[in-house]
């Protein structure tokens, strides 16, 4: 909906106004996931000796224009490729990320974690890690309670396990794997030797 997409309001460089503009952009079942999110971000992020808050808000912003319609994705992120074009959804994260920026918010560890969560992350930003972790393990979800794990014990393996299992699973169902999430993947050890998946 168009009309949800306003400046924030006055005073929300308070965290507490970020939150309840997520929370007013979304609906109340992608809230909870949202929050689920944040705190299992904020919990591998402790774990792996990293910056929690960073985590936790990332973990709070990476849905907030996920529930926008494919118009105003669109608008937001103009596609990369054919993919965004055809799937609109797949740009929630960068257009979330415009959305952000054009509110003001300026933490880029944050900014690249919200962008990258629906890709991978693109490398360097660990926050970005357990973003995209928590966010493909979350409880709400009921799967991928190995990855969840360990996470909390390392980064490195669950980020691989997560982002191999994601390529799998849409390439046995036929369906195309984005350009940032096979570059996340070749990007991973375990795989820089391998060829380019179709």
């Amino acid at each position: 909906m168009i009309a949800q997409v306003l400046p924030p309001p006055p005073g929300v460089a308070a965290w507490t106004g970020w939150e309840e503009r997520v929370r007013l952009m979304v609906k109340p079942r992608r809230y909870e996931h949202v929050l689920r999110v944040a705190e299992l971000a904020a919990q591998i992020a402790r774990a792996n000796g990293l910056d929690d808050m960073r985590a936790y808000a990332a973990g709070v912003l990476h849905d907030i224009a996920r529930d926008l319609p494919d118009h105003e994705l669109l608008r937001l992120a103009p596609p990369e490729c054919e993919i965004d074009a055809a799937h609109p959804l797949a740009l929630h994260g960068r257009a979330a990320r415009t959305l952000l920026e054009r509110w003001g918010y300026q933490d880029q560890v944050v900014l690249d974690a919200v962008e990258d969560h629906t890709t991978g992350p693109r490398g360097g930003n660990p926050v970005s890690s357990c973003v995209y972790i928590a966010d493909v393990s979350e409880p709400g979800r009921g799967v991928n309670a190995d990855i969840r794990e360990l996470a909390l014990t390392d980064l490195t393996a669950a980020l691989e396990r997560a982002i191999v299992s994601k390529v799998t699973y849409l390439q046995g169902r036929g369906i195309q794997v984005h350009p940032r999430t096979l570059k996340a993947y070749h990007a991973l050890p375990c795989n820089a030797h391998l060829p380019c998946p179709k």
